[in-house]
């Protein structure tokens, strides 16, 4: 399936028929249409060069500024022997050189593996080495990480603002020096094709290192044009995705859709929530790119009249729970809200285009059939098969681990991880039939009638308890609304000689509010059944979160309730006494010793 092919396919069903019509006609008209990003800079430059490209806090970046600071990069990393074909490692807070450095890649050709500057020690040696780049490019802060495990990178050469005092080691060089010294001349750009591998965007997983998964420039390119489509962008917009630009998300979502229109794309070098508001007026902001609970960091900054002054027409993100949904839009007037799911390295893409509370939405009518449901047992572990070998695929409303054919008509195209090592470990095959293969996407949804998909859980993050399985966000969704309580963390704990996970909930009071284990307990007791009520509790002043924003739960789980080394309180539900009561050490020994019942 050719690109623009794939382009009218993905958006059949999320754009209403006359506006497509037009833009098939248009495209179709213009071989051209669909350029890559190197090619696009240059265009905008020539076009509109004043028109403002970038805001960052308080710096303002226009398309022919953008420009030149991309062939500062280019020129650097081609003086610096860089080719179509080699990785280039950029590890950088956002910035408008972030987006240049980036931008330097996809003019020569090269691809920009982009390095998760919260990473450090091991996990980031890791990274940096299984791209494959000899070189690197890094900001002042991400260099004072870098600086320590200098012998352990000594391959790469790295061009960073050097801090005083310098790191050390040969392979350090000044970048901010060498970009003054490079030309702002356009350098020649390579034959790049839409098909060629463009970014290293890395996914974290459950377990392991982060792992590269491969975005080819078609992607980017039909990806943000066909956003820009569905999120109705023109030139006068303004895109703001505070959120990491070496996540897919705040790159394809934010920042795609607004340069291949020629808007502005908004950002900040860490997310604030109080100075959300004041970034939102200052740029004019009109889409909103957001992630996980950055909502429900929002829903907790003290109201004012002036929540709802603001431009933001489009909500447009990932995570946006349930429980908080409705609220959210209210109290801060955005008319649509437009909630997704995908995988960086995956071939699904939903979308929630009229905006069905709670959902992430739907595929395209004509690709239905590329994605289905199949049974997973929680307690073994595994798909279930049948008796005829082949897996069980659940009917409406019941919740099964969302699969993705894999195949050469699939309008979303499987790209994978780097190392062909970490697909297989993705990929199924003999699924509904002898010889299909499907990618297993680690995530357990439901489906209702009218195709609208929900996300459950993430396989590893729901257990069985008491012979049941527990579906951790659709617990936290009924606790997050306990008396006093802004946020709980679901997730399940070895109990030795017990069957199983018991339930533990990581809860995160109210600003100014404390926590009441009665109330919550009452409150558990109206809402669930007794085999999800959490057995265990612990109380916290925030969440532990990913840069993205998602709960960190591996090392609330491997901690567990073991009052050694554990500041927080922790609370044991008492079901002799009906109350939760502190969870010291005595009691502690108690029930790993099976002496207390439960």
């Amino acid at each position: 399936m050719d690109p623009l092919s794939r382009l009218f396919t993905w958006l059949e069903d999320r754009v209403e028929r006359p506006r497509l019509l037009a833009i098939r006609s248009a495209l179709s008209s213009n071989p051209g249409a669909l350029r890559t990003m190197g090619f696009v800079c240059r265009e905008h430059a020539e076009r509109i060069p004043d028109h403002t490209a970038l805001r960052f806090e308080k710096e303002v970046v226009s398309f022919g500024a953008y420009n030149e600071g991309v062939n500062r990069y280019a020129n650097l990393l081609r003086s610096r022997g860089v080719q179509k074909g080699d990785v280039v490692n950029i590890m950088m807070e956002n910035s408008p050189d972030f987006l240049m450095a980036q931008g330097a890649c996809a003019k020569l050709g090269a691809v920009a593996a982009l390095i998760n500057h919260h990473l450090e020690g091991e996990a980031l040696v890791h990274v940096h080495g299984c791209s494959g780049a000899e070189i690197a490019l890094a900001d002042r802060a991400s260099l004072q990480v870098l600086g320590p495990l200098s012998g352990q990178l000594a391959a790469i050469e790295i061009h960073g603002d050097v801090p005083d005092p310098h790191p050390g080691g040969s392979h350090f060089r000044p970048l901010r020096e060498e970009l003054e010294d490079a030309s702002t001349g356009e350098p020649k750009i390579p034959d790049v094709s839409l098909g060629d591998v463009f970014l290293f965007i890395y996914t974290s997983g459950t377990t392991g290192f982060p792992k590269p998964a491969i975005v080819r420039h078609l992607r980017f390119t039909a990806g943000g044009r066909s956003l820009a489509m569905l999120h109705e962008v023109t030139p006068a917009d303004c895109a703001y995705a505070p959120i990491p630009l070496y996540h897919g998300w705040a790159n394809f979502v934010g920042f795609s859709p607004a340069f291949h229109t020629g808007a502005c794309f908004a950002s900040r070098r860490k997310f604030s929530a109080s100075e959300f508001l004041a970034d939102a007026r200052r740029h004019e902001a009109t889409i909103f790119a957001f992630v996980g609970e950055l909502c429900r960091y929002l829903m907790r900054t003290p109201p004012t009249d002036a929540d709802r002054d603001h431009s933001i027409r489009l909500a447009t993100g990932t995570g946006l729970r349930p429980d908080i949904w409705v609220d959210f839009q209210k109290r801060f007037g955005i008319p649509k809200i437009m909630d997704t799911y995908g995988q960086t390295e995956g071939n699904v893409n939903l979308q929630n285009r009229r905006g069905r509370v709670g959902s992430v939405g739907r595929c395209a009518p004509d690709t239905h059939d590329q994605l289905r449901l199949a049974r997973y047992d929680a307690e073994k572990g595994e798909l279930v098969r049948g008796l005829d070998g082949m897996l069980v695929e659940c009917p409406v409303g019941t919740t099964g681990e969302l699969l993705s054919r894999i195949s050469e008509s699939s309008a979303m195209p499987f790209d994978g991880y780097a190392n062909p090592a970490d697909n297989e470990a993705k990929m199924i095959r003999d699924c509904f039939e002898k010889g299909d293969l499907y990618l297993r996407t680690g995530d357990l949804l439901r489906r209702d009638r009218a195709s609208y998909y929900y996300f459950v859980d993430r396989i590893g993050d729901t257990f069985r308890w008491k012979g049941e399985n527990v579906a951790t966000l659709e617990v936290e969704h009924l606790l997050n609304s306990a008396p006093g309580v802004h946020e709980t963390g679901v997730y399940g704990v070895l109990v030795p000689g017990a069957d199983g996970r018991a339930g533990m909930a990581l809860v995160v009071p109210e600003d100014g509010a404390s926590f009441d284990p009665q109330a919550f307990l009452s409150h558990a007791k109206k809402n669930l059944p007794v085999y999800a009520r959490p057995l265990f509790i612990r109380v916290a002043s925030a969440m532990d979160v990913t840069g993205n924003f998602k709960n960190r739960k591996l090392r609330l789980q491997t901690e567990g309730f073991d009052p050694t080394g554990i500041e927080d309180p922790l609370f044991f539900r008492d079901d002799d006494a009906e109350r939760f009561v502190p969870l010291d050490q005595a009691l502690y020994s108690e029930i790993v010793a099976g002496t207390r019942r439960f």
